[in-house]
């Protein structure tokens, strides 16, 4: 009786928890990143070890620029390849934003830095920064689009709450059409 109930068990947590990554996958293809982000979060300890939950929750945090959360991810893809290749991408990224947060806050000179280039936002603003292809006005760094002559980005430090948050403002025809916040 007892083999029955834990038989029964497994299967049934197997269940849930597959349901639960199918979530996930839908959150994703529905472009709803923050969500799969933080679902994906807590749900770490059940799918620590699968692959394609791990690239998935990694994707899903950098598309909602929720940085911070790529530890996970970075610390258990390892096994193939691909997986090397994603926690070196999402590795990449955490440490430009690193970087430029302690640049800001400290006036490091981060100029030495030559890291790989990406299509994130902050790695081109990383990649400006340290070859100083920006204007400094008032207290923020302005950096131009390379393809869009209406864009324009700038990067700031504000202390909040006690905690120095780092801005990046993303500017179409001089309005504000995205925040990105990172600490």
């Amino acid at each position: 009786m007892i083999k029955k109930i834990i038989i029964l068990f497994l299967i049934l947590t197997n269940i849930s928890f597959a349901k639960t990554l199918a979530d996930i996958k839908d959150l994703y293809s529905n472009g709803e990143y923050e969500k799969a982000c933080s679902m994906s979060g807590r749900l770490y300890m059940a799918y620590k070890d699968d692959e394609v939950y791990l690239n998935l929750f990694g994707d899903s945090c950098l598309k909602a620029d929720m940085l911070n959360r790529l530890m996970l991810p970075i610390i258990k893809l390892y096994k193939t390849q691909s997986a090397r290749e994603n926690a070196a991408y999402f590795s990449t990224i955490l440490y430009e934003k690193k970087m430029l947060y302690h640049a800001l806050c400290d006036g490091v000179d981060i100029s030495y830095i030559n890291l790989p280039k990406t299509n994130y936002i902050l790695s081109k603003i990383f990649d400006k920064f340290t070859r100083g292809k920006y204007d400094f006005k008032n207290g923020s760094y302005w950096f131009s689009d390379d393809v869009n002559i209406d864009i324009k980005y700038r990067l700031s430090i504000k202390k909040k709450s006690k905690i120095k948050k780092m801005y990046l403002r993303t500017y179409k025809n001089s309005k504000i059409i995205k925040t990105r916040i990172y600490w």
